[in-house]
């Protein structure tokens, strides 16, 4: 039928003709009749809020520092009884470490 002031035009989707005032654009940008229009994703619009502003000035994170006690049973200079930076080589206190774990019970 024709129409004043319109023109046929071709759907981008289906390929159908139609009046040029039934067809509009979709959210690709293609220009579709109302069968292959479609709305755009709803997430597509959400706006996030913005990050907040950095701190002014902030100071590097301490290195960690490990205490360890020294004590008769670890300053001997024997391996799996002797801790690194207590023990003293040659240092015998004749304990023995089985021992000395039972009594601490």
């Amino acid at each position: 039928m024709f129409k004043s002031g319109q023109w046929l035009a071709i759907c981008d989707s289906c390929g159908f003709k139609f009046h040029s005032s039934e067809l509009r654009p979709r959210w690709d940008g293609l220009m579709v009749c109302k069968d292959d229009w479609e709305i755009d994703h709803p997430q597509k619009f959400i706006r996030v809020a913005s990050d907040p502003k950095p701190l002014p000035w902030t100071r590097p994170r301490p290195t960690e520092v490990f205490v360890t006690t020294c004590t008769i049973l670890t300053s001997q200079g024997i391996a799996g009884a002797g801790v690194a930076g207590c023990m003293v080589a040659g240092k015998n206190n004749h304990l023995n470490l089985h021992e000395y774990l039972e009594a601490g019970r």
